[in-house]
């Protein structure tokens, strides 16, 4: 079989780390081009990874014959447009979070796929994360009973927050930009849709996400149709380093899926105990970014179901707007939204 061609929009970070792993560490399939509206920043990491084919517009990387596929890692505000003319090019998409901004637009996506029948897998690296999926698992073959209460977070250190990242109406806010994983897990884990929203925040760190009307610290809790309860946090300014957990609480018994450690060493000292967390989102889920890429080339090349939908896309996309109505209405919502 002939390796899959594979084209990467957007070079920020979660973009570079995609190309990286088409580059060296995806079987099957090859890192067939680069397109990024910042050509400097294009043709310096295709230098890095020898890739010759870099355009500075989209459409010229969708006409190369040699790309089957696409990862989509631009802000969220221009993924929709990406993925029609994708779609209209049957080229395959892989569409980081969140796929788009509103119901509207994710609508015309759903229709643009089903149309031209290409594979769309949507970001959600967690479902490829070797211990989330031990913990389906374990929920799927009955070990926790019936599910009671699942929590999630996700937390990331001090940064510098500035451009689209820090504008609610291009990254959705991070109730669509961040706490979306969280929104997947949830639904990932226990199998069952978001009935009710009710969500609260505040800016207390970043003064530009204040000035925005975005926060940078949340807590959203969820009622799942199953009748357990959920709950998701984020906070944008955390000084140990990244943290990302998960757990599940039935009536025979509880999971949880930590963060996973870089040793089991403890070096400690008058200053405190050493830090051994993972500083970068990158580097705690370095399998699961892989695996994720080399599920999507198996359903390009042999029509397989992607692990994450544009179904499941969707629906975290929904549960983010009705955080983002809660919280700033102030009231519980109800999904499905009008």
């Amino acid at each position: 079989m002939k390796n899959i061609g594979i084209g990467i929009i957007g070079v920020g970070a979660i973009g570079k780390l995609h190309a990286t792993n088409y580059a060296t560490k995806v079987p099957g399939a090859f890192l067939a081009g680069i397109a990024d509206v910042n050509l400097a920043a294009a043709n310096e990491l295709a230098s890095q990874l020898g890739v010759s084919s870099v355009y500075s517009d989209y459409h010229k990387l969708l006409d190369d014959g040699n790309v089957d596929g696409i990862v989509v890692a631009t802000p969220p505000f221009l993924k929709k447009d990406i993925t029609l003319a994708a779609a209209d090019k049957k080229k395959h998409v892989f569409c980081e979070k969140p796929m788009t901004l509103s119901l509207k637009e994710a609508d015309e996506m759903v229709s643009a796929v089903k149309r031209s029948g290409i594979v769309f897998q949507v970001g959600y690296q967690k479902r490829s994360d070797t211990s989330f999926m031990q913990a389906k698992k374990d929920i799927l073959e009955g070990a926790l009973g019936k599910l009671l209460l699942v929590k999630a977070h996700n937390r990331d250190p001090p940064t510098v927050v500035a451009g689209w990242s820090a504008d609610p109406r291009k990254s959705g806010s991070v109730f669509l930009d961040t706490c979306s994983h969280d929104f997947d897990a949830i639904r990932y884990l226990s199998g069952s849709e978001v009935t009710h929203v009710q969500a609260d925040g505040n800016a207390m760190m970043y003064d530009e996400l204040r000035k925005n009307g975005d926060y940078d610290t949340v807590v959203v809790n969820l009622r799942l149709a199953n009748g357990a309860m959920a709950q998701v946090d984020a906070c944008a300014y955390t000084p140990y380093g990244f943290d990302s957990r998960a757990e599940v609480v039935g009536s025979e018994g509880g999971i949880m899926v930590g963060m996973g450690e870089r040793s089991f060493a403890r070096v400690y000292k008058k200053e405190g105990v050493s830090n051994e967390r993972y500083d970068y989102w990158g580097s705690r889920w370095a399998q699961a970014y892989r695996d994720e890429m080399g599920a999507f080339v198996s359903c390009i090349r042999d029509g397989g179901t992607p692990r994450a939908t544009i179904q499941d896309g969707r629906a975290a996309l929904e549960i983010g707007l009705a955080a983002w109505g809660s919280v700033k209405d102030d009231r519980s919502v109800r999904l499905p939204l009008a």
